[in-house]
């Protein structure tokens, strides 16, 4: 027996990244809701070579605030060896060794953690450990503890080894065929990184070379709307270009008479046609070449939703919710033949066929007092520009 750990205990298996718990067989011990707990736990065994004093410990939990007393730290230490007593009888004063003027994690239990694990395999340099570490890497460090400038400093260290090893880790498996393991890997990594288009790019490919097109579909989707809504840009043409392949293996297309309508037909909906920026530009295509070809006008028109002073831009919860509104001001509005697409976080495109320049700026003109009428409260304001759509195709 060594420092009160029998020799045959079983091992700790501490986990940091993505959640906190530490398991002992099958018994788990995961912290529940407290942070304080959470983070003097996590400290002890991050410092288990070294006894940590108890001012050492009161800093870190309540960084000079009051409460934190000896007497409260104390506490706390018995409400966490209470705890830790989930993983065996005894267990709490077995781990959590009282040492002169502090504690200590006792150093010779035996234990796995999975940040030191992640940073030794990474270390390691060849490419399989460095696979292994991004397979241990299932969240980022401890994120219940998002604010404590111990947990954030190491968060933000972990994190930029995981994002640098990331695109030449998942290139190796891509170039070796190996897109299973890729596909793992990426879930985890669009996750973390939700608007990184190279990650979203790896796991779409890894998801159809694996035979799993409506998981890829819906990983563009899901991208797509982050991207739009985040950063108010589109995907790449490349990977749209991902995108349409991922929906042909998922539908060949392959129609018959007695489908053919059903396939085509819209199903009923009020209002005006509001589509994603792809299909409007196809539409765009369409009511040009019909223009070539008839001479009736078609004029497409730009709403922008912008704060009250042109150099602030509008709070982001704030535009979220006046583009939405926007929306369905734009749905009820518009005449069925018409059609609408966001295009960035702040405007909407529309396609106004049929109607000369000075109709289109009346019905825009209209939808603004709508909106306006409303939603009188909305800080932001909208405007509008039109425009003639150049007619194209030949007969």
């Amino acid at each position: 027996m060594k420092g009160g750990i029998p020799t045959e205990t079983p091992l700790l298996r501490v986990q940091t990244l993505g959640s906190f718990s530490i398991c002992r067989g099958t018994p788990a011990f995961a912290g529940g809701r407290s942070r304080k707990l959470i983070l003097l736990l996590a400290f002890l065994i991050w410092e288990r070579a070294r006894p940590v004093p108890y001012e050492e410990l009161a800093d870190l939990l309540w960084a000079g605030r009051e409460g934190g007393s000896l007497n409260a730290l104390k506490a706390l230490l018995h409400r966490a060896r209470s705890a830790l007593d989930q993983l065996g009888e005894g267990s709490g004063r077995s781990l959590i060794l009282s040492r002169e003027g502090g504690c200590q994690w006792n150093p010779e239990a035996p234990l796995s953690l999975d940040a030191e694990d992640f940073a030794r395999l990474l270390a390691a340099g060849n490419p399989e450990s460095r696979l292994e570490a991004l397979a241990l890497y299932r969240g980022d460090f401890l994120p219940s503890l998002s604010g404590s400038h111990w947990a954030d400093a190491r968060r933000a260290a972990l994190r930029e080894q995981y994002l640098e090893s990331l695109p030449e880790v998942l290139t190796a498996l891509a170039e070796s065929g190996r897109w299973q393991a890729a596909a793992e890997l990426t879930e985890t990594a669009c996750t973390l990184e939700p608007c990184r288009e190279d990650l979203c790019r790896f796991r779409m490919e890894a998801l159809l070379r694996t035979g799993r097109g409506p998981e890829a579909v819906q990983t563009y989707e899901l991208f797509h709307g982050r991207l739009l809504s985040r950063l108010g840009v589109l995907p790449s043409q490349a990977l749209r270009d991902l995108h349409r392949r991922a929906v042909g293996d998922r539908d060949p297309r392959a129609l018959s008479p007695a489908t053919l309508l059903d396939a085509l037909l819209e199903p009923p909906c009020p209002g005006s046609l509001i589509c994603d920026f792809d299909a409007f530009r196809t539409i765009c295509h369409s009511a040009a070449r019909m223009a070539g070809r008839d001479g009736r006008p078609v004029h497409i028109a730009l709403l922008t939703a912008a704060g009250p002073e042109e150099s602030a831009p509008p709070a982001r919860h704030s535009l979220d919710r006046a583009m939405d509104h926007l929306e369905e001001i734009l749905r009820k509005g518009l005449r069925r033949g018409d059609a609408a697409a966001r295009c960035g976080a702040d405007q909407f495109v529309l396609l106004l066929p049929q109607a000369d320049y000075d109709a289109s700026r009346a019905v825009c003109a209209r939808l603004v007092r709508n909106f306006t009428r409303r939603y009188p409260h909305s800080p932001l304001r909208v405007t509008f520009f039109v425009q003639p759509l150049p007619p194209g195709g030949t007969v």
